[in-house]
This record gives C-alpha cells, sequence and structure tokens, in this order.
C-alpha cells in the first residue's frame, strides 16, 4: 500500500498521474465535500480529461441503487479499463468507489483521498469495498486495494466537533488493541484535537496508519490477526443497522461498541474493574452510552446473528484481555451480551 500523508500534500496528485501515465479520471465524490473542495482538487487534474460522479451525503447512499446509477453513468461515459478512478470524500463515498472500482468491467485502477479523520486512519486503508444491503452494513463487498492513498489534513479544517469524535472512535481502538499509549495520548489531547492542532492530529494519524497498515499487510484477507481491528464493530455495526444508520455516524457506533463489549469482557474476567471503568470514562465522554429496553436488546442481537464475522452461528467479538492487548471470542453467553446491553451499570 502506497500513503502519502501531510499538509497540503494532494497537491503531488497532478505529478503522480503524470508518472503513472494517466489520461482520464472518473472521480466520485459526495454534495458536501465538492462545494468544499471542488476548486483544491480540480487545480490538480484539470490538465486530465475527468467525469465527476456526485453523491448525496450519508450512508443511505452506500447503496445497490446507487450502485446501479454509478455503473450506467460509467457506460454512459464509455469509461474503459485505462481510466483511473478517484474516490473523494470520506468513508462512503470510499467504499462505494472501491466497491465500484473493484467491479466494472472486472476491475479498474483508483485512487483514495480521505477527506475526513475517520476515513483517514481506517476506511481507506485495508482494501475493504463494499456497500450496505438489507438492512446490514457492508454485507455485500470485496477486498481491491487502491494504487495510491493521499490523506491530506487540511481536509479536517471543515470538519465539525462531530466528525472529529467519529474518527476518533477508531484511534482509541488502535490504542486498546495495539498500543495502549496511543490511547492514553488521545484521551489527554482531546481539547487540542477539538481545535484540530496539526501537529497533533498529524501524530495521531499516523501512528494509526502505521497500525493499520501493519495489520493489513500480515493479514491482507482477514482471515486472522486483521480480526482484532473488529472491536467494538459487533456491537457497534448492530446499534448502527438498528437506528437504520441515521442516528448514529459509524465512529459513534464503534465506540458505543467498545464501550459495551469492554463490559462483556470485565463480566467474563478478560479485565479487571479499574481497566473497564478506565475505558468506560474516556469514551462516554464522546458518546454517551444508551440503557436499551429487552425488545431492543432482542432486536439488537437478531441484527448481530446476521453479522458477516460470525462463525459457526455464534456471534463473534473481540474483546480486550489487557492494556493494549485483545482476543477474539465466539463463545459469549448471551446473558452477558444482554446485561452489557441493558447498561444497568451505566
Amino acid at each position: 500500500m502506497k500513503i502519502k500523508i501531510g499538509k497540503n500534500i494532494l497537491n503531488e496528485l497532478n505529478s503522480y498521474l503524470k508518472d503513472i501515465g494517466v489520461k482520464n479520471l472518473y472521480i466520485i465524490t459526495d454534495e458536501n465535500v465538492n462545494n468544499l473542495y471542488e476548486d483544491y482538487l480540480y487545480e490538480n487534474v484539470k490538465e486530465f480529461d475527468f467525469t465527476t460522479y456526485v453523491l448525496a451525503p450519508g450512508e443511505r447512499s452506500k447503496s445497490i441503487d446507487t450502485t446501479f446509477s454509478i455503473y450506467d453513468n460509467l457506460i454512459e461515459n464509455n469509461i474503459d479499463r485505462n481510466t483511473l478512478i478517484l474516490s473523494f470524500g470520506g468513508g462512503v463515498v470510499g467504499d462505494i468507489t472501491g466497491f465500484v472500482a473493484s467491479t466494472f468491467k472486472r476491475g479498474i485502477n483508483y485512487i483514495q483521498i480521505p477527506t475526513t479523520l475517520l476515513a483517514q486512519v481506517d476506511s481507506s486503508i485495508g482494501g475493504k469495498v463494499g456497500i450496505d444491503y438489507g438492512g446490514l452494513k457492508n454485507i455485500i463487498g470485496s477486498f481491491y486495494f487502491p494504487n495510491l492513498i493521499i490523506i491530506d489534513v487540511i481536509f479536517l479544517k471543515t470538519l465539525s466537533k462531530r466528525d472529529i469524535i467519529s474518527g476518533l472512535g477508531e484511534i482509541l481502538k488502535y490504542g486498546l488493541i495495539v498500543d495502549y499509549n496511543l490511547f492514553k495520548f488521545v484521551s489527554s489531547n482531546l481539547s487540542n484535537i477539538y481545535r484540530k492542532d496539526i501537529n497533533i492530529l498529524l501524530e495521531i494519524i499516523n501512528q494509526s496508519v502505521s497500525i493499520k497498515k501493519n495489520i493489513v499487510n500480515m493479514d491482507k484477507y482477514d482471515k486472522g490477526l486483521r480480526r482484532i481491528l473488529n472491536f467494538g464493530h459487533t456491537i457497534g455495526h448492530g446499534i448502527e443497522a438498528y437506528y437504520n444508520f441515521t442516528k448514529f455516524n459509524h465512529g459513534e457506533t464503534v465506540i458505543l461498541g467498545m464501550i459495551y463489549e469492554s463490559y462483556i469482557a470485565k463480566e467474563k474476567g478478560l479485565i479487571d474493574d479499574i481497566y473497564f471503568e478506565e475505558i468506560n470514562d474516556v469514551l462516554k465522554k464522546l458518546v454517551m452510552p444508551i440503557k436499551f429496553n429487552i425488545e431492543e436488546i432482542e432486536r439488537l442481537i437478531k441484527i448481530m446473528r446476521n453479522d458477516k464475522k460470525n462463525f459457526d452461528g455464534n456471534i463473534v467479538f473481540v474483546l480486550p484481555i489487557g492494556e493494549g492487548k485483545v482476543e477474539v471470542f465466539n463463545d459469549i453467553d448471551e446473558k452477558i451480551i444482554k446485561k452489557s446491553l441493558k447498561g444497568e451499570w451505566i
């Protein structure tokens, strides 16, 4: 994976495209990003022939209908396999662009330019591309790696605090699964991160990208070690789907998922009360956990039973076992899951 990280680093795109002999581009973005940064991108691609497809912002665009609409537009514009597809946006844009690139004419080269903190530290890296279907997140997808990922921190200046928090969900996850010092550093620098201190943002982005890149390089197709990246995602994806992808964004549900799943770890005796409280105290500052009722819990568990990570009919969880350490489990008693989601400890 070739990844470039820096401030105003998008300006290197033009020379890269020339070096690899690109002549035609097909850009996929969304309305928000296009309105904010159209000029910045186009200044770097104006020497090339390009077509732009603009999505409506939000998770609902990551659908089979949108995918078919993009296919129609690709055919209408006579896009061939020599065209390079460029993803310019957050996680939704990146996921659907990668999926389209992997499937149209059996695969077209593409570049990721992630514009949100969440996409920069997580979804743009690792080659997982896909769309939502049947109320389930990323249930249709494939592995397809971009030729290049350009991470320009200049895009973060227009993010809301909520968008920053969403990215912090994945960054704090890296700390909890691999690098406890990163977890401590982020939790003690939240105010500076919210102020978008460029130096601190570059530091945590570089550390996060390094962690994910190393894990992916050791397990590109999610058969072993890479599964630890799913900490917080089993319950998190369930919550995201339960609210039909409208109440919480992805990073917020990962934060919630890590809280509930850390409670499960405590109940199983994998971590002590002190470590659980440390995790909970930090994460609840970002997103306050919910007390779900019995009916809501049954629905959440039903959704989780359809999670693509499950094995032999069992819901798979990644749970903390110590500072910066996690393991994968597929034998969690449903009573403990329900107890966690009831939130009587909140």
